[in-house]
């Protein structure tokens, strides 16, 4: 209950923006020879103080029972304050921001309850709203509407590089498989949205191109970088090197390099590409992006940089795997080979993100009569893409090589193609994953 007992004794809402407010009151008056019910509805539509609950006549106490005030505008949030004064000594007694379509109430008992635009109450002390935003494409974060949001967390990744295209040979002579691309690399920040605004700009970075199956007789074509993922100008998560294109003569092909805090990871070529700044040759702690391998390695993983591509040796060696990275993206394996004799070199599975040991992502395909290597699996609100497998080789003539599968989307990289025999044409590399956004905003 709250009693307005003198003729200048009155209830007021003070609005701090133009808008749409609806108030409504209820009292009882006690003019000691009779107790008169009444109410109060009131309209508010500007930035101004108005009497809610008027002053009672001479001689009477007006109690008032209970109080709603409604943010009732689609779109504009409004501070709003309660006041009790006498004439001379103005009391707040309740002081808030409305988000649209929320309101608060002062019951009978004189208790204070803020609802949500659904008419659920607010828990004391903040907000039980939250809200998430997933970009699988470029688009524009808005801050939420249907509660007052304090805290914006950001969860970016870096797009995969590509795998490169495998080569196609049928002499005597060692022939690589494209080698797999590097990682994305994974950042998050926290910021208060007063910080940043209520509009920002999510740009995803764009998947490292696919390396081009070898022609007859030539070497693979090498993939492309992964694009940057960007939220606005406030964060970038750095996109990973593409992996070189398999040789036909006696080089290595390098496995691009992961993206990094400061940098995007390096593409390969007849040395490993290096990971994006602040490097490592793994295993890898922190954000540092991980440097591809030109042989078969166990430790290009990362925690939250880019996991290294693989790379394949000369001669290869079989089961070259693309490097993990706990929360960035997969490494791609690399694509089978085939030594001088000829003898069929197995390729390697793309590497995942969750774990810190190489390979489990995307499987190598089978050889002899090759098969693509399988596509890294997607992103999810806590781990990157995983990387694709490389594809599958043979030594039967006129047969062409597997493709490597694409890196799964949130950085994962392209896996490398298979060796071909000539005529037979090599297996084209597999696309990087793109890159991916979360923001959550409580």
């Amino acid at each position: 209950m709250l009693f307005l007992t003198s003729t200048s004794h009155r209830l007021q809402l003070i609005t701090g923006s133009a808008g749409l407010i609806e108030a409504q009151a209820s009292y009882i008056d006690n003019s000691g020879a009779a107790m008169t019910p009444g109410d109060r509805n009131t309209v508010i539509a500007t930035a101004t103080t108005t009497d809610i609950v008027p002053p009672p006549p001479a001689a009477t106490v007006r109690n008032v029972r209970t109080f709603s005030c409604r943010n009732d505008h689609a779109t504009i949030s409004n501070l709003v304050e309660l006041i009790d004064t006498d004439g001379t000594t103005p009391v707040t007694m309740w002081k808030g921001t409305l988000a649209p379509g929320e309101q608060f109430i002062r019951d009978c008992n004189g208790n204070i309850h803020k609802l949500n635009s659904a008419g659920v109450e607010i828990a004391a002390g903040g907000p039980v709203s939250g809200d998430v935003q997933v970009f699988a494409a470029s688009g524009t974060w808005q801050a939420p509407t249907s509660f007052n949001a304090t805290f914006v967390k950001v969860a970016l990744w870096g797009a995969g590089g590509g795998g490169g295209g495998g080569a196609s040979l049928a002499t005597a002579v060692v022939a690589k498989g494209g080698a797999g691309g590097g990682g994305g690399c994974y950042r998050e920040f926290m910021y208060r949205l007063s910080d940043i605004g209520n509009s920002v700009l999510v740009t995803l970075g764009t998947p490292g191109t696919a390396g081009a199956a070898a022609v007859a007789g030539a070497a693979g074509g090498a993939g492309g970088a992964g694009g940057n993922t960007t939220f606005g100008a406030l964060l970038t998560a750095f996109g990973g090197g593409g992996g070189a294109g398999g040789s036909n003569s006696a080089v290595v092909s390098g496995g691009g390099g992961g993206g990094g805090l400061g940098g995007a990871g390096g593409s390969g070529s007849t040395t490993a590409g290096t990971g994006g700044i602040p490097t490592s040759a793994g295993p890898g702690v922190g954000t540092q992006g991980i440097t591809g391998s030109v042989a078969v390695s166990t430790t290009m993983n990362a925690e939250f940089g880019g996991a290294g591509g693989a790379g394949s040796a000369n001669p290869p060696v079989a089961n070259s795997a693309g490097g993990s990275s706990m929360f960035g993206g997969g490494g791609g394996g690399s694509g089978g080979g085939h030594t001088a004799t000829p003898t069929v070199v197995a390729g390697g599975a793309g590497g995942r993100s969750g774990v810190y040991t190489s390979g489990g992502g995307g499987a190598v395909g089978a050889d002899v009569t090759p098969t693509n290597g399988a596509n890294g699996a997607a992103a999810s609100s806590g781990i990157g893409g995983s990387g694709g497998g490389g594809g599958g080789t043979t030594i039967t003539a006129s047969t062409a090589g597997g493709n490597g599968g694409n890196g799964g989307q949130g950085g994962g990289a392209g896996g490398g193609g298979g060796v071909g025999m000539n005529p037979g044409i090599g297996g084209a590399g597999g696309l990087g994953g793109a890159g991916y956004a979360v923001i959550y905003a409580w």
